[in-house]
């Protein structure tokens, strides 16, 4: 009778070994356990969009013991924590899930986790699901999750706009960071059963405030000599299939475009929503119609790959983005 794989490989070590190694080897094609990290530069981490499913968890656990293995500053996460789970109970399970990793993280908030909602359970309403994650992940506003929390400034502190506890800023190696909390979904404008002029108003201030934060965080780069800024939200604010699709995202780019014009240093832009890996240049000249050569644009991983990506910052050169990506591998079917 034929002996089992098991029983084969623990009568030949030599075969198990071999196996082992060649393990090894593929895991090591997906990341580096100690990446290095130039003298006088630093490193962080961007992930976002997943775990969606239950057979995609194990992948993300592993994301997580990877960024605790790696020499981080901190770690960016653009939102979607979830699919199809909106209720009070997930987002602690979801934040909980984060505060499992060593580095502080940075969260802004996507589509999936409130304005999504209305979608799977026809009785919640996004507003509602907004409060609710907002009193779950940014309180305090000003210390990120993670378990050594990095300290923030966030727009809240002004009373014009307390609303907005997830809009914030930090310093970091001489680079500014910001983020702004733009979703997916039309950024909240698209019509669904039960919107009302609530729903509407609050996407023109959301809106709003992220356009203020942006003007107000480039001029405290400007004032601090920033070498460069990076600025973090879940969408895609260059989206543009159709004008009309556009529009949401419109001041968002246009302030964007505007402002680093204005600053002249690297700008460097991260988003989800689209789940596609992406490093290019896509902010136009209004003007010209050319390229802004002084920003870039990184879109991170999202479900069905659960990854991240190694962002290396080096003030000293010209272009001070280094990107290194990562996915988790599949084993079988999870």
């Amino acid at each position: 009778m034929t002996r089992s794989l098991a029983t084969r490989l623990r009568s030949r070590p030599r075969v198990r070994a071999t196996l082992v190694a060649a393990l090894a080897a593929t895991l090591a094609g997906c990341w580096s356990p100690t990446p290095p990290t130039p003298g006088g530069s630093f490193r962080f981490a961007v992930f976002g969009d997943g775990p969606y499913y239950g057979h995609e968890n194990g992948r993300a656990e592993r994301v997580i013991d990877a960024l605790n293995a790696r020499p981080l500053a901190f770690v960016i996460h653009v939102g979607d924590i979830m699919w199809q789970r909106c209720t009070d109970a997930a987002y602690r399970k979801r934040r909980e899930l984060i505060e499992t990793i060593r580095h502080p993280v940075v969260y802004t908030p996507g589509d999936n986790e409130w304005l999504d909602c209305v979608d799977i359970r026809r009785s919640d309403d996004p507003l509602d699901r907004l409060a609710s994650l907002r009193a779950t992940f940014f309180s305090p506003a000003d210390r990120s999750l993670g378990k050594t929390p990095l300290d923030l400034e966030s727009q809240s502190s002004d009373p014009a706009h307390a609303e907005f506890v997830e809009n914030a800023r930090w310093s970091h190696g001489g680079v500014t960071f910001v983020t702004i909390h733009i979703v997916g979904s039309a950024n909240g404008g698209r019509p669904f059963r039960g919107r009302t002029s609530r729903h509407d108003e609050e996407v023109a201030r959301r809106t709003q405030a992220a356009v203020d934060w942006l003007h107000d965080s480039f001029q405290a780069a400007g004032a601090a000599d920033a070498a460069a800024v990076v600025v973090a939200l879940h969408a895609n604010p260059s989206y543009a299939p159709s004008s009309a699709e556009h529009a949401p995202y419109a001041p968002i780019e246009d302030s964007l475009v505007e402002l680093a014009k204005r600053f002249g240093k690297p700008v460097l832009v991260i988003h989800g929503d689209e789940h596609r890996y992406t490093i290019d240049r896509p902010f136009k000249d209004p003007v010209t119609g050319a390229p802004v050569p002084n920003m870039q644009r990184l879109e991170t991983f999202g479900s069905p790959h659960i990854g991240w990506v190694d962002v290396v910052v080096d003030t000293a050169l010209a272009e001070p983005f280094r990107f290194e990506p990562n996915v988790t591998p599949r084993w079988m079917w999870w």
